[in-house]
């Protein structure tokens, strides 16, 4: 069975939609504003036209149609008279004029005249006797108007109408008499109307008004677009531009927002690791001049023979070679990270197994972890998992890990290293019991110069490049690392790209 469509409820939803789809689209919104400018400013014009055609209207007065019916009476009675070559029909005609004379109605005025001028028969009204012919019949068919001036409302003023006169000559019984048929025409009054400019100029100027209006909003939003983008440009990065709206500038002025946001967590970091650089220019200064001090202090003694036996002057060798190894560590660090950053280091990237390489390096450095109650305990699969890897510098950066596991772990807690399979991925992660990090120092772990608070730590001689060493490593070979930390547990977490093979 068919579900019924409420009518109202899909007009309803129709107009949602436009509304919606108007709202995100400024396109749509300009074109929707002009039409309904364009519309407003039309029935602007149709309003005002009727004013306008009232001031603008001119009155014509047509007497064409009465000197027709004069010509036409005269006509008939002169084409009658010929036929019948007698003057029955112009009696006749004289006849009915002078009734209507006596009717006080509108009557024509009739001369018939021989070839001298005399008046032979004519109407009552006719007071001629003789008349010129040759001046009158120049006059015939001669009329004359003068066209009345008014204003809007104004009825026409009718001015010196000149008579119109009918002239037809007359041949009875061989006798040439000449018929003037004369009457002052009715004029039939006619109206034209001319809107002129000004509807048009008033529509423009509604279009105009509503189109500024309607744009008002638009435009004060692209002004606070304008005023922002310049704050921002003056160096003022934590201004934000007030967002309106879900179209084009909206999303703009989101991207806008975006990028004031970027620009000054890049410049606080790099203002961060510019402090930290200059941090760590201080301490290497002072880690490489301290080793330094001893290393030519004690070489002093052993060159001038200032020692007691031979026992005294082994401790200042070992003392020295011990101080130089940690000048060779601190330098090769540096060089290492350079190399790294720069992306100069060329990868020999193979198939490498992990667990192979991590319990080797597990082993290596177990000792060393239970020289301070620390144990390392593994999880590892029994399958064999393999990475595509350089395997010279996953070495470098798991033993990074487990090292800086067993600098800042607790003492006689446990070092935890897991390892296990995805579909495209392998994942470790090395856990360690560790005191509390806020927020910001997992933030700024791997980055460069950066050294956690030296209480934390076993050793207080430190780059602050060997974790941001090892993120470059995973970067370089397609990885990705992050820190969490819960609970007391500071937790490192690898992935690294699974070997084709597998």
């Amino acid at each position: 069975m068919k579900k019924k469509i409420n009518p109202i409820h899909f007009i309803k939803r129709l107009i949602e939609k436009m509304i919606i789809r108007i709202s995100r689209s400024i396109r749509i919104q300009l074109i929707t504003t002009f039409i309904v400018c364009a519309l407003l400013a039309f029935f602007a014009s149709r309003i005002a036209a009727p004013i306008f055609e009232n001031i603008n209207k001119k009155a014509t007065i047509d007497y064409s149609q009465d000197m027709q019916s004069i010509n036409w009476q005269a006509k008939i009675t002169a084409e009658t008279t010929v036929k019948e070559n007698t003057m029955g029909a112009i009696k006749k005609f004289i006849n009915e004029q002078n009734e209507l004379l006596l009717e006080n109605r509108t009557a024509l005025k009739v001369l018939v005249t021989d070839e001298s001028g005399k008046v032979l028969y004519k109407t009552k009204q006719a007071q001629e006797v003789q008349i010129n012919l040759h001046d009158t019949i120049s006059n015939v068919m001669s009329f004359a108007i003068n066209q009345p001036t008014y204003t809007s409302g104004d009825e026409p003023e009718w001015e010196s109408r000149k008579e119109f006169i009918a002239f037809y000559p007359l041949t009875i019984k061989d006798k040439n008499l000449y018929m003037f048929v004369s009457g002052i025409p009715e004029g039939n009054v006619t109206y034209s109307t001319r809107e002129g400019p000004f509807p048009f100029l008033i529509g423009m100027l509604v279009f105009i008004f509503s189109f500024l209006m309607i744009t008002k909003r638009k435009m004060k939003q692209i002004e606070a677009m304008a005023h922002g983008v310049k704050e921002i440009a003056k160096g003022n990065l934590g201004f934000r531009i007030k967002q309106k709206g879900q179209d084009e500038i909206a999303s703009l002025t989101e991207h806008i927002n975006n990028m004031a946001e970027e620009l000054m967590n890049k410049m606080e970091k790099e203002r961060r690791l510019e402090k930290q650089k200059n941090e760590l220019i201080t301490n290497v200064s002072h880690d490489l001049r301290t080793p330094l001090t001893s290393i030519i202090g004690y070489l002093r003694l052993l060159r001038d023979g200032k020692f007691e036996n031979k026992e005294k002057s082994n401790e200042y060798i070992k003392i020295a070679f011990s101080k130089s190894q940690q000048l060779e560590n601190l330098i090769e660090d540096l060089f290492e990270y350079t190399k790294l950053s720069d992306g100069n280091m060329s990868l020999t990237q193979q198939d490498v197994c992990i667990n192979k390489l991590l319990g080797q390096l597990i082993d290596e450095i177990t000792p060393q972890a239970e020289s301070h109650g620390l144990s390392i305990e593994k999880k590892f699969p029994d399958e064999l998992l393999y990475a595509f890897v350089d395997s010279e510098q996953t070495v470098r950066l798991f033993d990074n890990l487990l090292m800086n596991a067993i600098k800042y772990s607790k003492d006689n807690g446990d070092i935890q290293v897991f390892l296990q399979r995805h579909e495209h991925y392998l994942e470790v992660s090395i856990a360690n019991q560790s005191d509390e990090f806020t927020k910001e120092e997992l933030e700024n772990l791997f980055e460069r110069f950066y050294k956690t608070d030296h209480s934390r730590s076993r050793v207080a001689e430190g780059s602050g490049l060997g974790l941001a060493i090892v993120k470059n490593i995973v970067e370089l070979q397609g990885g990705e690392i992050k820190a969490e930390y819960e609970n007391g547990v500071v937790q490192f977490i690898i992935w690294l790209p699974i070997s084709p093979e597998q």
